[in-house]
């Protein structure tokens, strides 16, 4: 963890200074602007528009990112900030979840749950089901013409 760690904290700086734009905006104005794409997600997967959602599912994924970035680059880290970025992740990862089946939905719920867990605990522990939502429809995309495909799609759409 310790070389994976120090080249996240090398690049907060650069990235301030490489974007001057997010010198002049809060880190929670962007973890709601990745609420205000979650929405956009949920519809693309509804209608099936898998390489949109890739899309949009990555850039809610980045801005989650990028939000941490700034607030640590900035100095404004604070247990308030850490509690609005917990509760936006898990909205946004329940909108996105409703568009799939029951099994992403479950896993929201226990989600929320371990969310609640580590508010009481200060300790972040969570599955990572954006990003393996992610990785899923990549997959997914990749896979349309093999004989897998059906299965994965029935646990991706399945109701």
């Amino acid at each position: 963890m310790g070389r994976a760690f120090s080249a996240f904290r090398m690049i907060q700086k650069p990235v301030l200074t490489q974007f001057p734009i997010l010198q002049r905006v809060d880190a929670d104005m962007i973890s709601g602007l990745s609420l205000v794409f979650s929405p956009v997600a949920y519809l693309l997967l509804s209608e099936r528009a898998i390489f949109a959602s890739i899309i949009m599912v990555f850039l809610v994924l980045l801005l989650d990112a990028l939000d941490g970035i700034v607030a640590r680059a900035k100095g404004q880290t604070s247990k308030d900030g850490w509690m609005v970025d917990v509760s936006v992740d898990r909205v946004s990862e329940a909108i996105i979840c409703l568009a799939l089946s029951r099994v992403f939905i479950v896993l929201t719920i226990i989600n929320m749950g371990l969310a609640l867990l580590s508010c009481h605990y200060k300790k972040h522990a969570i599955i990572p089901l954006r990003q393996a939502t992610l990785v899923i429809l990549v997959v997914y995309f990749v896979l349309q013409s093999h004989p897998v495909f059906f299965y994965l799609e029935q646990f991706l759409f399945c109701w």
